[in-house]
């Protein structure tokens, strides 16, 4: 089976979370990815708990189908090892803080002369200009700056943190957009280029319609709301006889249906709640009713009877409710993989489906150097530069 990126090769100088998801997308479709690392490796194989035996489960999350090698870019061995491997490579992707590869000596303007072929790819917080270039940035800190945290948790209580890292993953899925769109450049024009992306540009692009509206109106939005929308309602979280129910009536086909497998038919006709712009200036009133009627039920009653009238709804479900739901496994969306040290492990599937050139699953999430001679051999080292080049490896410890 031919997969998308079948005989691309990518370098993978990146650690933690936005660069390595973002190759470990390259190495789903096929590219053959080699996570090259320092000789402490990267820091996230020792984060947690949790932990999977003796690996740390983030680590296992974002770095299967890679190869591991291990080369300490800071002796002159190192860095020219780096270049013959980029001289027949596709796409480098690093997510040093900035100034560092100047610093290394394997910035864009150095690796373009390289291989004018190569595209090359950075993630970094901030971008590669303006004033704020040079400060360093994690999720959290990047959801408080772009006003994630302001507009998360309930009102009156203190700033929230998202818990999935969206500021990373969104930077990683563009700076995988990027990749594939250099890629397909190049086969025009014959060069590579320089993909940026950033935490913060991500989250700029990703604020969309609160961006659009704080332009047409001069007006940030106001702050917490819960689980409600600013501008839609009912769209929200409700309280159960046994628990919470989300509803999301977007729209007034919507609510018509909501209202009457409430049994509540009158609600469609009231004149405070025939529009979403009056059910969101009437959305306390509006709540008091459907509040006092979703208590008199189970969520799974209530789950059963506004799904099956067309209305979008859930209860509020935990992580291990979502990967043993029915769904996850039809849409084979939990992948299982043999690792090295841990015999077989499960990690997330494949988000994307192709019907003709699927990705797939081919490698666990390597070992620190696991690939070490195997790598360096199909790029033309001898025996003897492969051992003079490599630092001694030592396994990372979890919690060391």
């Amino acid at each position: 089976m031919i997969m998308p990126l079948e005989g691309i090769r990518v370098v993978d100088l990146t650690a933690v979370l936005s660069g390595p998801l973002c190759t470990m997308m390259l190495g789903d479709a096929g590219a053959d990815v080699i996570k090259v690392e320092p000789p402490s490796g990267d820091q996230v194989r020792t984060w947690g708990p949790p932990f999977w035996g003796d690996q740390g489960t983030e680590f296992l999350a974002v770095n299967r189908n890679k190869r591991s090698i291990v080369l300490d870019l800071k002796t002159p061995e190192g860095k020219q090892t780096l270049f013959r491997m980029c001289e027949q490579a596709d796409v480098l992707v690093e997510n040093y803080r900035r100034g560092v590869p100047e610093r290394l000596g394997i910035d864009y303007e150095t690796m373009r002369k390289v291989n004018p072929r190569l595209v090359y790819c950075s993630i970094s917080g901030f971008g590669d200009s303006g004033p704020r270039r040079d400060q360093a940035a994690y999720d959290s800190v990047m959801q408080a700056f772009v006003g994630i945290m302001h507009m998360t948790g309930t009102p009156g209580g203190p700033p929230v943190r998202a818990s999935v890292s969206v500021c990373d993953v969104s930077a990683a899925l563009y700076a995988n957009q990027g990749i594939l769109l250099a890629l397909a450049a190049r086969e025009r024009t014959g060069r590579g280029q320089r993909v940026e992306a950033s935490l913060f540009e991500s989250q700029i692009a990703l604020m969309l319609f609160r961006a659009v509206g704080y332009f047409a109106t001069g007006k940030a939005p106001s702050g917490k709301m819960g689980s409600a929308s600013p501008h839609l309602a009912p769209y929200e979280v409700y309280p159960t006889a046994d628990g919470d129910i989300m509803i999301a009536a977007l729209n007034d086909g919507l609510y018509h249906k909501l209202a009457q497998a409430l049994g509540l038919p009158a609600l469609a006709s009231d004149p405070r709640f025939t529009t979403n712009a009056l059910r969101v200036k009437n959305r306390d009133e509006l709540n008091v009713q459907l509040k006092a009627r979703l208590a008199e039920r189970t969520t799974r009653e209530w789950s059963q009877v506004i799904t099956d009238a067309g209305v979008p709804c859930s209860g509020i479900n935990t992580i291990a409710d979502a990967l043993n739901d029915p769904q996850t496994a039809a849409r084979d969306m939990i992948m299982t993989l043999q690792h090295t040290s841990l015999g077989e492990i499960k990690v997330p599937g494949i988000p994307i489906k192709l019907s003709d050139t699927p990705g797939s699953g081919r490698r666990a999430p390597p070992l620190l150097g696991q690939h070490q001679a195997e790598v360096l051999k199909e790029f033309g080292l001898s025996a003897q530069e492969i051992e003079a080049v490599t630092p001694e490896i030592r396994q990372p410890r979890p919690g060391h």
